[in-house]
């Protein structure tokens, strides 16, 4: 699974989320955080806070922990990859 850390009012989170088709992606579960609590906890399991508090949104891979940042960057992996 592919977790992708969003929250609302966030216009980089807004961008990512308009651009590709998220529903589409078997792969990907988009993670609202402020509004789930489940997202935070799952933030914290990927030691992924305190990146949260300077940047959204975050995607993380659970298959082998990557981390990728910014809204461009994680558009063009998730179109390289397909999720």
């Amino acid at each position: 699974m592919t977790y992708l850390f969003t929250k609302q009012g966030c216009g980089k989170c807004d961008w990512i989320k308009n651009k590709l088709d998220l529903a589409t992606m078997d792969n990907v579960q988009v993670m609202q955080l402020g509004e789930d609590p489940e997202a935070l906890a799952m933030l914290a399991y990927y030691e992924c806070v305190t990146l949260a508090e300077k940047m959204l949104p975050i995607l993380v891979e659970e298959e082998n922990g990557n981390v990728i940042t910014g809204a461009a960057l994680i558009r063009k992996y998730l179109e390289d990859h397909r999720c």
